[in-house]
């Protein structure tokens, strides 16, 4: 049987286990490179986080992205990527692709020039995201090059049944790949927690991206309304700015800002509940089983127990009272209610903990990948 040889092409973020998008290409490559030995990557360059990984390809950026004119200096990566990608592309004579995001446009039009198949890892559309912060022109822009990417596409990679429910014309090539999690990293750490933490507190805690479609705020507000509790937030993101300057003062909330996996591993376990406060008016909650988000796998990972707001995107895995409870998206003294009933409850705490668990080993990114038919297709045995 003839080798399959690929690429998998982000652009826009670097290497890293600690980047949502970074750390899923990377575990899809791990696992493809196990099959198809003629496996590579190409991302950003990262100076501080060190992956010692066969046929990694790193592209420094020529101009460095930060200081002034970061949109002219992201183009010029950009393009600079493209012809380093097209390149790789041609002279490893690859068979297939795995692109995400909409800066791989360029390559598209080549790669069907050159009889590549072209999957795409498509996570819903952005469109919304930048209407919804009033970016009418960057979202015309972004929407007409995702419909291009997707109409051009051999195979469309989704990360939840929601997204699939926006794309239904091109139900026929989706391949469903949730992002799944390590759970051997996430309980196999024995990294010392780089936060000081008081002994004597409930951590209530939230990890990850503060994505458009998180209400951040509800956390901070809750903690007004509950005793002998402290809010742990980590990460930064939409708005992060606003808020950590509404809240950065309470004596009851700490925000850590970015950090490492092993960093943030060590302090999940410190957490008593998680959050995840999903904010019902943004348009992506209105899409049902919308979110996969990988901070909810890790926190039941790590045995957790969570509350999550009632919203109709959220997870369809994670069942009332058995993995969770429920709170009002945007009312803060329901979600500190039921912060108190966990809290007050010891056989429905350790029951969501002991159910989490066992509920986490259905994301094992090998499995995920496994089931998913993205092999069977990629050799060419699956139509």
């Amino acid at each position: 049987m003839e080798q399959k040889k690929g690429i998998i092409i982000l652009m826009g973020v670097k290497f890293s286990f600690s980047i949502v998008q970074s750390s899923r290409a990377l575990y899809i490559f791990k696992k493809l490179k196990e099959q198809f030995p003629d496996t590579y990557i190409i991302m950003r360059k990262n100076e501080e986080e060190k992956i010692g990984w066969e046929n990694l390809i790193q592209v420094k950026p020529i101009v460095p992205i930060s200081g002034k004119f970061r949109l002219l200096k992201n183009i010029f990566v950009t393009i600079q990527m493209t012809l380093l990608s097209l390149w790789h592309i041609v002279s490893k004579r690859v068979g297939y692709v795995i692109l995400r995001g909409y800066e791989t446009i360029l390559l598209y039009p080549f790669l069907k020039i050159l009889n590549i198949k072209i999957y795409t890892d498509y996570h819903g559309k952005s469109k919304q995201e930048y209407i919804q912060q009033k970016r009418h022109l960057r979202a015309l822009f972004v929407n007409n090059i995702e419909r291009l990417s997707l109409y051009l596409a051999d195979r469309i990679i989704v990360v939840s049944n929601g997204v699939m429910t926006q794309i239904q014309e091109y139900k026929d090539k989706c391949i469903y790949i949730p992002n799944g999690i390590d759970i051997d990293a996430i309980n196999g750490t024995d990294h010392a927690c780089s936060i000081k933490l008081p002994d004597n507190k409930k951590i209530i805690g939230f990890i990850g991206n503060w994505e458009q479609f998180m209400k951040i705020e509800d956390l901070c507000e809750c903690l007004k309304y509950v005793n002998n509790c402290i809010g742990v937030i980590v990460g930064e993101g939409y708005k992060a700015d606003n808020i950590m300057d509404k809240y950065g003062e309470a004596e009851n909330i700490i925000f850590t800002g970015k950090l490492l996996r092993e960093d943030v591993y060590a302090l999940l376990h410190k957490f008593d509940i998680c959050i995840l406060p999903y904010d019902k008016n943004d348009k992506h909650s209105l899409y049902p089983d919308y979110f996969s988000s990988r901070k909810a796998k890790e926190y039941i990972a790590a045995g957790k127990p969570i509350i999550v707001s009632e919203v109709v995107g959220r997870e369809s895995w994670l069942i009332e009272n058995q993995n969770c409870l429920l709170y009002e998206s945007g009312d803060p003294k329901d979600l500190a209610e039921k912060i108190g009933i966990l809290l007050n409850d010891e056989e429905l705490y350790d029951k969501m903990c002991t159910n989490n668990r066992e509920l986490s080993k259905i994301f094992i990114w090998d499995d995920i990948i496994d089931q998913s038919g993205l092999i069977e297709d990629i050799r060419g045995t699956k139509i």
